[in-house]
């Protein structure tokens, strides 16, 4: 039941991107008389997933890893209070990565 249920949020998801996407890349009358902007090309539309994908897999990362600290610091915590400053510490390092993410995000959308 619960794999059924993944199945479906997934294919949700894919169906909502696919309805955002058709929207995100419709042209109004002035753009059609334009030339095409580098962000509405196949190299442009590569680019901005990879700046997703940037983004989006170290989060994914990052939330099970300070899932697991922060359980893992709770239980710590309660044993030895004084321990709270390196369990925050252990908390903030994941996020690093999330951080790094989003500079190549931005590099790869504005150096590209």
């Amino acid at each position: 039941m619960k794999k059924q249920r993944i199945v479906i949020c997934g294919l949700a998801a894919l169906v909502l991107l696919f309805i955002g996407a058709g929207a995100a890349w419709a042209a109004d009358a002035a753009d059609q008389a334009n030339l095409v902007p580098k962000d509405r090309t196949i190299p442009g539309a590569l680019i901005a997933i990879a700046a997703a994908l940037a983004i989006g897999l170290p989060a994914f990362g990052t939330a099970i890893a300070q899932s697991r600290i922060g359980a893992a610091g709770c239980g710590t915590i309660a044993e030895k209070p004084d321990t709270a400053g390196t369990i925050i510490l252990l908390i903030a390092i994941p996020e690093t990565m999330v951080i790094l993410g989003f500079v190549v995000a931005v590099v790869l959308i504005f150096a590209l």
